[in-house]
């Protein structure tokens, strides 16, 4: 399960919508005489005759230098909102393990309790290789699981016993039944690397 920041890319557009409205006020000061009416700020408002060479000639000391800045900063935050749009596996928490009255008992990693899981699922007849992945909170958790099976064996079953045996431990570890086990099947002969998949529907 991957996600892209989208609390980053609100952030990225309103700083694009802030610097566009900025750069359209400068447009328009000619229009509305800001000039005038903001005296201090004569000096970097736009006039009515205004152009691009009357800027250089103004600003030639500074301006050729801020250019070449916000080019090279404007390059490095494209890189990186370009980066941040790759999906990637967001950082599972940490599940917290309280009792009745709700004292913290002990902290799990989710890690541990994945590769626990993973040695469980292997350890069903007919299991070649086993992935879980675990999400939620310790009082509604859910698996996300693929397993690779021997074609040879008896499919259905296999696929029972082993969601039954990752909700039964994690329902025993975590002292909560999972909302969702999803298993993602694959079938593998022995004998050949050629796959097969088959997703099981999720158990709710």
């Amino acid at each position: 399960m991957r996600s892209i920041s989208g609390s980053g890319n609100r952030f990225a557009l309103a700083v694009f919508g802030l610097l566009s409205l900025v750069a359209a006020a400068w447009l328009a000061a000619p229009r509305f005489d800001l000039a005038s009416r903001w005296p201090a700020g004569e000096p970097v408002l736009a006039h009515g005759d205004t152009t691009p060479q009357s800027l250089v000639d103004w600003h030639g000391p500074w301006l050729v230098p801020v250019a070449c800045a916000v080019v090279i900063a404007a390059l490095l935050v494209g890189i990186t909102l370009l980066l941040r749009q790759v999906p990637r596996q967001p950082a599972a928490p940490t599940l917290r393990l309280t009792g009745d009255d709700g004292a913290l008992l002990a902290s799990l990693e989710p890690s541990v309790l994945e590769r626990a899981l993973e040695e469980r699922a292997k350890g069903v007849t007919g299991v070649l290789d086993a992935d879980v992945r675990v999400g939620g909170t310790s009082r509604a958790p859910w698996v996300q699981a693929s397993a690779t099976l021997d074609e040879d064996s008896e499919t259905g079953w296999v696929i029972d016993e082993v969601r039954q045996r990752i909700a039964d431990d994690l329902a025993q570890t975590l002292g909560a039944d999972p909302s969702r086990v999803d298993l993602l099947v694959h079938l593998r002969s022995r004998k050949s690397s050629g796959r097969a998949q088959l997703e099981a529907a999720p158990r709710a």
